[in-house]
């Protein structure tokens, strides 16, 4: 096995447990008539031509028509023309996350950089912005040192996210705990998020994250079927988790569901194995449970 092959095993080893499942399972939100046409006329500019107005459209047109590759190039072209616009850089580490979902590539190699410097540098632009940070969390936990990723950076993200909503910082620190094994401190953490009744929930995903503990840690039914439907109405191109992964969800949640999940199922092949991939936190909980 090559030294670049061996980067790739090892990256995708670890990124798995927090890498966004593959872009297929999000549901696309089509262009407008209006927007396409103006993508459709500006694209037949070269790059350097454009304004940077004109750039900032098309790269936000190809992002949403799922059009990731065209988008980071765009985005590129923005940042080194302004490396000092926040939505240029979220834009650029965006891209480059929805270009390394799903199926690993030895090519997709090139875009880890990406993805880590554009949260970066939008955490710097902007260190009080609740996503960018969370996105940075996520990206030191996931990635092998060799590549960036350190528990103490991913340490210092949630420090920072403690100052911006506690209980957000309180959902980090059950994944950092989960990563590294120590289940002492993953029942403190879990513990804390599902008896935090003082501070919302800003980033849906956490809504996600924080009904799969109410649900597979504390029994909590309920508890977890609103969280669920909660995250199904704030659902976006960006969440870590595709909708249908909450439906799933909540049909096992709901009695007498065997239909709808069944429905589910055969909307999505091998559902359940992708779960069991993209919903570690899950995995984790049922693990520990049954020991």
């Amino acid at each position: 096995m090559g030294r670049a092959q061996l980067i790739i095993c090892l990256f995708w080893a670890v990124l798995l447990s927090a890498q966004r499942p593959p872009n297929e399972l999000f549901p696309l939100t089509p262009l407008g008539a209006e927007q396409q046409t103006t993508i459709d006329s500006l694209s037949m500019f070269p790059i350097k031509t454009l304004s940077t107005s004109n750039l900032f459209t098309l790269a936000e047109g190809y992002l949403q028509d799922q059009r990731y590759e065209e988008a980071l190039q765009f985005y590129d072209e923005l940042c080194d023309r302004n490396p000092n616009r926040f939505a240029f850089q979220f834009g650029r580490g965006a891209s480059a996350g929805f270009l390394l979902s799903g199926t690993p590539s030895i090519g997709s190699m090139w875009y880890i950089g990406h993805l880590k410097s554009g949260f970066e540098e939008a955490v710097r632009i902007q260190p009080n912005s609740l996503f960018a940070r969370r996105a940075l969390f996520n990206i030191y936990l996931g990635l092998p040192r060799l590549l960036g990723g350190s528990n103490a950076k991913a340490d210092r993200q949630i420090k920072a996210i403690q100052l911006l909503n506690p209980l957000e910082a309180t959902i980090a620190k059950v994944f950092l705990a989960m990563k590294n094994k120590v289940q002492t401190a993953f029942d403190k953490q879990a513990k804390i998020a599902y008896n935090d009744a003082k501070n919302k929930l800003e980033i849906n995903d956490s809504r996600y994250e924080l009904a799969m503990i109410a649900s597979h840690y504390f029994d909590d039914t309920e508890r977890a079927i609103n969280l669920l439907n909660e995250f199904l109405s704030n659902a976006n191109a960006g969440d870590q988790y595709p909708p249908v992964f909450a439906r799933y969800r909540l049909a096992e949640l709901m009695p007498n569901n065997t239909q709808e999940l069944l429905s589910i199922r055969s909307e999505v092949a091998e559902l359940e194995a992708i779960l069991f991939t993209y919903d570690p936190l899950s995995a984790y909980i049922r693990k520990i449970m049954a020991n």
